[in-house]
Parts: structure tokens; C-alpha cells; sequence
């Protein structure tokens, strides 16, 4: 066990293993809440050190990713930051966008909300489940604008060769914007090499619903999102005039949302605490260890063996997901279920204990939950 499930809140007598929807609350965020409620009600001296707690949590974040502190942003949510992204290009018709079919929702609703301007949309398949950077690559033309793509699929669990990914995308003069929400804080994440990068707060960075948006100055210098506010911008002489701030504050359109950022700061120190390289290490030990077990009790597990192309997501095809995980949410052991799959999940708090309990429970649940299935279809 890498970290004590008693820093955690709910976590007694349960396994959890359901971080790539939910990650339990931990208890040091109740200390980050008050210390919020507290600078809240303290005036405009408070209000100053909203902003320093933005500063450190932005500091941490670009320290994971390899970028810099001007670099982050932070917003309502992931899927914002996407929509933002989107939003900054001038699109043609006849200009290309490019996704692979099993990405997240809002990345390819995003992408194709411009086929009515004309954007060609290019949904790569995946083979079987695996989706290949090098076929990502090949549906790039010179005409191709960005490239949206998640490092770790949220769907399969499989992680994608970034280094391969990036020099693909970029000989073609195309942006890359890649989705971290699954790999940020359960894995290394190579910010540098995506123009663009995105991630929710609520799942591996075991913080509360809100996102982070990194943009990458060096590698991307223009960036004009069309969403503006007081936030982004310094007003011009001329009234209705503006001058949008030099660094990624410029997609704030507004206040972050502070209390999440309290909370975010407290989950990114403990994060840091914990040590990266450590986390990762546990959660590709114990999801190996776990996907192992899946493959020998005969189950159709989707995520790939190597370690390299996996991360904190252990996935299987079952047609039931959702009446999966209910069931074992009675037997106190926390999965996801749906979109023809169930996902297990390994963060820090994740034990020996907790996966046993998994391998023991599944098949039994497995099998009930293709009887309801069956006999629903049948009725």
C-alpha cells in the first residue's frame, strides 16, 4: 500500500477501484475548505490570497507537465478547456480535424460541431480496441488543423506512445491537443510535446470538479480563444477595446472556481508528497498484477499487457457494464460499468487486499450480469 486508505474519506471496509470516474475525498481537503472559508470571509486581504493559492496550484501543474507556470489555466472543466481550444482556430472549409473513434465524447462532439463550417471530420477506428498512433498520423494531410487525442483512453485504458504521436502530428504543421484527464497524477505526462493539453481535477488528481487547461507558449505562440472576460484581458483606452493577457490567463473568462482550487492545491501537495514516480510505479505494479489475474480467469480484458501502454485503467469487454458494477458496489468493491465495458481502476490507496477481492467477485458477477442481459433480450 502506497498511501493509507485512513487519508482518505469513505474508504473503510471498501475497495475502491473506480478512479476513472470518482476518486474518494481526502481528508485533507476539509482543512483546505475551511482555510477557503476562512480567507472568503476576511475581505479583499482574503481575496488577494485566492490568487496565491492559484499561483501554487498552476506552479505544481506545470512542474508535472514540464511547461510553465504561465502556461496553465484553469477552468470549470475539461471538456471547457477543449471547447476553448476549438474555438481560438480559424476554420475553412475544406480544413480537416482529426479523432480517434473510441475518444471522449466531448472531444469528438467538439470536433465535429464544425463540420457545418465546412471541416472535414476524420474519425480514425480503432483495431479491435488498440487505436494506433501511426494511424492518428497518416489521416493528418496538410490541411489537417488539429489533432485531438487522450493520452490515456478512458474507454480501453490504453496509454499512447506520446513521443510517436507528436512528431507525427507536428510534420504535418498540425496542432496537438491531448487530453490528460486519465494519465495526470497516475502517470508521467510530457506536456512539451502537445500543443495544447487538457485534464479534469476529479479523478487521478483526486481533487473536485474542475479543469485544467495547459498551453503550451513555446511550441504554439498564437492562441485566441473566443471566450473573453474581465479575467482574460486588460482594457484598452478606447472603450470596448482589449488587450488579452500574454499568458494562459487569458482562457479564464472569469474567477477560477477558488474553493476547487483550494482543493486542488491540497491534492497536488499531497500528490508531490507522495512522489510521481512512486505512484506510477504502484499503479502499474498493481494494475499489472490485476490485469494479469483478469487474463487468467479467462475474461476479455481490452487494455494492453505492456506497462508502457497502459497506465491506471485496467478494462474488459462485457456487454453489462452497469448492472456489473452495481452488483459489486453491494459486495463494497467500487467499479465503472458501461459503453460495453467494465473498468477497474489502481491508484495510491488501491491495496493487495483490494485486488484479491476484484479477481474473487468478478467472475460470479460477470456471469449474473450476462444472465440479466440475456434475459432482458429475451423478454
Amino acid at each position: 500500500m502506497l498511501a493509507p486508505k485512513t487519508d482518505f474519506i469513505g474508504l473503510e471496509g471498501v475497495a475502491h477501484l473506480a478512479a476513472g470516474g470518482e476518486t474518494p475525498m481526502l481528508r485533507r481537503h476539509l482543512a483546505a475548505v475551511a482555510r477557503f472559508a476562512e480567507d472568503k470571509g476576511s475581505g479583499m486581504a482574503g481575496r488577494e490570497r485566492f490568487w496565491g493559492v492559484r499561483s501554487r496550484a498552476c506552479a505544481m501543474l506545470a512542474g508535472m507537465l514540464g511547461l510553465d507556470p504561465g502556461d496553465i489555466a484553469l477552468l470549470g472543466s475539461a471538456s471547457e478547456g477543449i471547447g476553448q481550444v476549438i474555438s481560438s482556430f480559424r476554420w475553412h472549409p475544406g480544413d480537416n480535424v482529426v479523432v480517434g473513434a473510441t475518444e471522449f465524447p466531448s472531444g469528438i462532439f467538439g470536433l465535429a460541431r464544425l463540420q457545418s463550417l465546412g471541416v472535414e471530420l476524420r474519425i480514425v477506428e480503432a483495431r479491435g480496441w488498440h487505436l494506433r498512433e501511426d494511424d492518428l498520423c497518416s489521416a493528418c494531410d496538410q490541411r489537417t488543423k488539429l489533432v485531438y487525442a487522450s493520452h490515456v483512453s478512458y474507454l480501453t485504458g490504453q496509454r499512447l506512445d506520446l513521443d510517436r504521436l507528436s512528431a507525427g502530428v507536428r510534420s504535418t504543421g498540425a496542432a496537438l491537443l491531448l487530453d490528460a484527464t486519465h494519465s495526470l497524477g497516475i502517470v508521467p505526462v510530457a506536456g512539451h510535446l502537445a500543443d495544447f493539453v487538457v485534464a479534469s481535477g476529479y479523478k487521478w488528481l483526486l481533487a473536485t470538479h474542475m479543469g485544467v487547461l495547459a498551453w503550451n507558449r513555446r511550441s504554439r505562440p498564437v492562441f485566441t480563444p473566443l471566450g473573453v472576460g474581465w479575467r482574460s484581458a486588460n482594457a484598452g483606452e478606447v472603450p470596448g477595446t482589449y488587450a488579452l493577457h500574454d499568458d494562459a490567463a487569458r482562457v479564464e473568462a472569469g474567477n477560477p472556481n477558488h474553493l476547487d482550487v483550494y482543493i486542488l492545491e491540497s491534492a497536488l501537495g499531497y500528490l508531490h508528497e507522495l512522489r510521481l514516480e512512486r505512484v506510477a510505479a504502484h499503479a502499474l505494479h498493481w494494475g499489472g498484477v490485476l490485469r494479469e489475474g483478469l487474463v487468467q480467469l479467462g475474461l476479455p480484458v481490452i487494455t494492453p499487457e505492456s506497462a508502457a501502454e497502459r497506465a491506471g485503467n485496467i478494462c474488459l469487454a462485457h456487454p453489462s457494464g452497469e448492472v456489473v458494477a452495481a452488483q459489486a458496489a453491494e459486495h463494497k468493491l467500487l467499479i465503472w460499468g458501461g459503453e460495453g465495458r467494465v473498468r477497474l481502476s489502481v491508484h495510491c490507496y488501491v491495496t493487495s487486499e483490494d485486488i484479491a477481492r476484484a479477481l474473487e467477485l468478478l467472475p460470479a458477477l460477470l456471469g449474473d450480469a450476462g444472465e440479466v442481459s440475456a434475459a432482458s433480450e429475451t423478454s
